[in-house]
């Protein structure tokens, strides 16, 4: 299992529903291919704010979208 970087999901590996992506020798997987794109476009603006992520309550993938909840 990994963690989808975008939505914080839960992904099997050996059969990921959104894909896998390779960036900087890390391979990410995803729930769907929504968040494959939106991490394939823009890498790094996920990657750097993991970190502070974990340290606020988490939100769901549309409430972040749309900046709700």
């Amino acid at each position: 299992m990994a963690i989808d970087p975008i939505c914080k999901m839960d992904v099997d590996t050996d059969s990921p529903p959104g894909g896998q992506s390779e960036y900087q020798g890390t391979s990410y997987y995803f729930c769907a291919p929504g968040c494959k794109v939106a991490f394939d476009q823009e890498p790094e603006k996920y990657l750097s704010g993991q970190a502070e992520e974990s340290a606020q309550p988490k939100r769901s993938f549309f409430s972040k979208l749309f900046g709700r909840g």
